[in-house]
């Protein structure tokens, strides 16, 4: 009997998403392959040994190649408490994929972007092709609008959406890769050329694709390489969670080389007015007069009131995948809206973590700025990031929780029995 212990350690989490290295050999005839419509992750059943008399086994997903098992524990797991599950082995079979879990994911790759989609919607559109590098938009609360802002909107309408940019305003003479505009004094500007993705996969329990980027300069010069890990999942239709891995491999680039995650918040947020940006340290945003608005830390969000979603379009042909049977129409609010949130975390096993919040930064932006370790300037070297989509502001949604439980994830003893 394969039997995982999942201990909490010093903090109160909420709905985690545990994972742990279980060799496919462990599993044995266990493991079902994966299905069909997108749905490439492996299923396992996982039953509460705490609890035998549970009427509903556990879903997880397992993916052979990184020999990994993941699952989210639904519900509060108290500080100093600790979970045990076992792989039931009395099941013949594994309920068919798209309905295995509470959640399920898929990916869908179009030819200039993948839609993801969660329990049916889809909620999230990362797009590749047509602009100076990846980014997402939209990104929809559990109110249905976007907590992204898109293209040519508000002050700064060169900048969109979520994703990872580079360069800054041409910062030491790197190259920018910022900006969507290329005028002067901050252009010409480079790109980040999407090549390929090495995989896209889906699951009863999370979501994940694996790309290569090329950065290139004004002059299309190829400075750096890049691999990309983006995986998706919900812990609840009120907290939805990307967490993105970025490996350089290379950076051959002039000045400081500043790696610059960026969220355009929605105008309709009206920050500082109604909608706040609150973080770890509790700075105030926007700064004080004649205080500097940059600041360090482990955490920042940003909330409000989201607005009416747009429509649900016409009626579309079955590739855009918004008229699928089934698919929950977006959500008519008040003139206001709910609030929702989106929050940044920093993983502490970044160099120079906390990274530096503000740098180029509006009150409607949250950027963190990353720079190559001394030991590496060229590489290669590794950083991360969890987006937290969330239903009420910071405090409402837990943010700070949330934020301490993916820098000291929950750890998990497997043992055979």
């Amino acid at each position: 009997m394969l039997e995982l212990t999942v201990q909490a350690g010093d903090l109160d989490r909420h709905s985690p998403l545990v994972s742990a290295h279980v060799p496919l050999e462990a599993l044995g005839a266990r493991y079902h392959e994966p299905g069909p419509l997108q749905f490439e992750g492996g299923a396992l059943a996982l039953r509460d040994a705490d609890h035998p008399d549970s009427a509903e086994d556990l879903v997880a997903q397992y993916d052979p190649a990184q020999q990994q098992l993941a699952f989210v524990i639904p519900g509060d797991v108290a500080a100093g408490s600790r979970r045990r599950f076992e792989l039931d082995e009395s099941a013949g079979g594994s309920p068919t994929i798209p309905s295995a879990g509470t959640y399920p994911v898929a990916l869908i790759q179009k030819l200039d972007r993948v839609v993801w989609r969660t329990a049916g919607e889809a909620w999230a559109t990362y797009n590749v092709q047509g602009g100076r590098r990846p980014y997402f938009w939209p990104v929809l609360g559990p109110a249905g609008a976007s907590v992204v802002r898109g293209q040519g909107t508000g002050e700064h309408p060169h900048h969109t959406g979520m994703g990872l940019a580079y360069g800054g305003h041409s910062e030491g003479g790197s190259s920018n890769i910022w900006s969507d505009w290329d005028e002067p004094p901050y252009g010409p500007g480079g790109r980040m050329l999407h090549r390929g993705f090495r995989r896209i996969v889906g699951g009863p329990v999370y979501g994940e694709l694996v790309e290569d980027l090329t950065y290139v300069n004004a002059y299309g010069d190829a400075f750096a390489e890049e691999v990309r890990t983006i995986r998706c999942w919900w812990a609840s239709p009120q907290a939805r969670f990307l967490d993105f891995q970025f490996d350089i491999q290379g950076c051959h680039d002039r000045g400081p080389q500043p790696f610059l995650f960026m969220v355009r918040l929605p105008g309709v947020f009206d920050i500082p007015k109604t909608g706040r940006v609150t973080n770890a340290i509790g700075r105030p945003v926007p700064a004080p007069e004649r205080r500097d608005r940059q600041y360090r830390a482990a955490w920042v969000d940003g909330s409000g009131p989201t607005g009416d979603p747009p429509p649900p379009p016409p009626t579309a042909p079955p590739e855009t995948l918004v008229d699928l049977p089934g698919a929950r129409p977006q959500v008519q609010g008040p003139g206001n809206g709910p609030w929702n949130g989106l929050a940044l975390f920093d993983h502490p096993g970044n160099d120079g973590f906390p990274g530096a919040i503000g740098k180029y930064a509006v009150v409607q932006q949250i950027t963190q700025a990353h720079y190559p370790p001394a030991g590496a300037p060229n590489g290669p070297f590794t950083f991360r990031h969890r987006v937290y989509v969330h239903a009420g502001n910071a405090d409402e949604a837990g943010v700070a929780a949330q934020a301490a439980s993916y820098a000291q994830p929950c750890k998990v003893v497997v043992a055979r029995r």
